[in-house]
């Protein structure tokens, strides 16, 4: 319990403390930009990023440990980023993917009052409410500005070292797009937090693996990419999960 207090107490105090220092930044981006919302949500993105590696370096330090792999550092190109879900603290892990991401989330990010409104600025994506077609125009609008698409196809994150089944819109989306794929693979942080929010001491790893090009997505079908990309994490975290 004490272990829990201290990081919540930190992650609020650090969270009040990077909002207050990057507020005048961002509103002299604003002023400068004219409000242009293509250009605003450029940096709503960019603020939103270092604001989650802010909060994972330092409010869990030092009960919690990042490391971050990168196994193919050369392929940087923007692209549909899969990553598996075991806990609430996937969203801000991701922002060691040093990319310019947004991510598709469930309904109730985007209905926070504070939060919410820099997600729906910055162009996240609320799965629950965007048809088939939008999504996958959005999802093309944001590739070619560069910007990756950051999803978990478990939809709920699995609380343990198990897997949920994927679901399958992205896939089709990206088989549709040719896009590249890239998995991403999370693991020891199933207790940080837990399915009840308490947090626990530990060593959270992330790996990025190498992309499956657009030449070998073509081979596949939607459903049978959506099977592959499953299999090549279960198979990686496995390994993960037996070193952690």
């Amino acid at each position: 319990m004490l272990v829990s207090f201290i990081i919540y107490f930190n992650i609020l105090i650090l969270s009040a403390l990077y909002c207050l220092f990057a507020m005048l930044p961002f509103m002299t981006i604003v002023i400068i930009l004219r409000f242009n919302r293509q250009k605003i949500a450029h940096w709503l993105r960019f603020f939103i990023v270092w604001y989650g590696k802010f909060i994972i370096r330092f409010a869990g330090f030092p009960f919690i440990r990042v490391t971050y792999e990168d196994t193919a550092p050369d392929e940087m190109e923007p692209g549909i980023i899969i990553v598996n879900h075991r806990s609430a603290s996937d969203p801000f892990l991701v922002a060691f993917l040093d990319r310019e991401i947004i991510q598709m989330v469930n309904g109730w990010p985007m209905r926070l009052p504070f939060f919410g409104f820099f997600a729906r600025h910055a162009e996240y994506i609320d799965i629950t409410r965007t048809p088939y077609d939008e999504l996958r125009r959005h999802v093309e609008y944001l590739l070619l500005k560069g910007v990756s698409v950051v999803t978990f196809p478990e939809g709920t994150r699995s609380g343990n070292l198990t897997m949920n089944q994927f679901h399958g819109s992205i896939f089709r989306v990206a088989h549709e797009l040719k896009a590249t794929v890239t998995p991403v693979c999370i693991t020891g942080n199933q207790n940080i937090p837990s399915r009840n929010f308490r947090l626990s001491c530990g060593h959270i790893r992330i790996r990025k693996l190498p992309s499956l090009r657009p030449e070998i997505i073509a081979g596949f079908t939607p459903f049978t990419l959506k099977t592959h990309v499953r299999d090549i994490i279960v198979d990686e975290t496995s390994k993960m999960d037996a070193i952690q």
